[in-house]
């Protein structure tokens, strides 16, 4: 049987792929999970919270890449080493591995390069995405399109996702129906992680991380401008994603929203703890597309701090831009048009995208080829 070798490199990505990798142990299917060490001081937690039994083989330098010239130095040597495991596994069992990557980052598109110079078949999870600007979401739309090229088999989680995989030669499509983040926010509710006492009365949760928003002085300025605004109405959560902390710093930013009263600044916390938080906000305001994915699965009012969103969900109901508010963000919370967006939530939708994913696996692990 073809060997499964899921090449994971951020959280983001272990998230969405930790039903997969429960699904894929119960199912007894071949497989490990190759890190590639972009976020890899920070996912043990993960591991530990949905019960991660497969085979982990992790990088030995143990370094958040948290700025881009930590990134441009890790890039080759960690492609060099994820090739040379593909190889061993093809050599190994005689057959070309399924080497499954997810999303849109760094790390996906070096696993599927990393797949094609091994002569491995790449499975792309969360496929056909996108903007419709290929500079925006930079580099995310990039690497979404030059990791396209590369696909085998494309796993999409809507219609227009499969659409657009199917002009891609010898690319096989399959609907997932959702994206398996939906499984994700269900196992994470049902954990019955309860918020702390510091955020039970209304709040806000904030999560900024991209690269137009944080490397850019001026824009990131902007953004705090707003949030501090936005604490005089209600407690604001800000999430600290390193690179983020980073660039407050930089700016010397960090210490007027760390003086701000009403701005809580909190780490990186475990996905359970944080879905809790975001479940039971009165908004939300991101840049993030797994955040757009899991809040509008919780109906929970949305703001996306981008000009464009490659993924539908949530717009028309719970998630707007940050543009389509037209007026500064304390102004528009206090319009109520924020608390008028919030929905039912949807994570009781028949639909079970990791299960479609784990049997798709499954059935192409057993086409027995040397072929790439």
């Amino acid at each position: 049987m073809r060997h499964c070798v899921f090449v994971i490199g951020t959280r983001a990505q272990l998230v969405k792929v930790a039903p997969v990798l429960t699904l894929a142990s119960e199912s007894k299917l071949e497989h490990v999970v190759w890190f590639t060490g972009q976020h890899d001081e920070s996912i043990q937690d993960l591991i530990s919270d949905f019960g991660i039994a497969s085979e982990i083989i992790r990088p030995s330098n143990q370094q958040e890449r948290s700025s881009i010239l930590r990134l441009i130095t890790w890039f080759p040597g960690t492609l060099f080493r994820c090739w040379r495991y593909l190889r061993s596994v093809k050599t190994r069992t005689a057959s070309a591995p399924l080497v499954i990557v997810h999303g849109d980052t760094l790390s996906t598109y070096l696993g599927a390069l990393a797949a094609r110079f091994a002569g491995g078949w790449t499975v792309h999870l969360e496929s056909g995405l996108t903007s419709g600007k290929i500079t925006d979401p930079f580099p995310e739309e990039l690497l979404r399109r030059l990791t396209f090229r590369l696909t085998r088999v494309a796993l999409c989680p809507n219609d227009d996702a499969c659409e657009r995989m199917r002009s891609y030669n010898n690319c096989t499509v399959i609907h997932t129906g959702e994206n398996t983040l939906l499984d994700c926010v269900r196992i994470a509710l049902e954990s019955a992680v309860t918020v702390d006492n510091a955020a039970t009365d209304p709040y806000f949760v904030t999560s900024i991380h991209r690269f137009q928003n944080i490397y850019h002085r001026a824009v990131l300025e902007k953004i705090v401008d707003e949030l501090i605004a936005l604490a005089q109405l209600s407690t604001v959560h800000f999430i600290l994603h390193p690179a983020t902390e980073i660039r407050l710093k930089k700016y010397g930013l960090y210490e007027r929203l760390k003086s701000t009263r009403g701005i809580l600044l909190r780490p990186r916390m475990p996905y359970t703890e944080f879905l809790a938080l975001i479940a039971a906000a009165r908004g939300v305001i991101s840049d993030g597309g797994s955040n757009q994915e899991e809040l509008s699965y919780l109906g929970v009012p949305t703001v996306l701090f981008r000009e464009r969103s490659e993924r539908p969900d949530g717009f028309g109901a719970n998630v707007i831009l940050r543009g389509d508010a037209m007026r500064p963000l304390a102004e528009f919370v206090r319009s109520g048009k924020l608390d008028e967006l919030r929905k039912e939530s949807r994570i009781q939708d028949s639909v079970h995208p990791s299960q479609i994913t784990i049997e798709t696996l499954s059935a192409l692990a057993q086409q027995n080829s040397a072929s790439g």
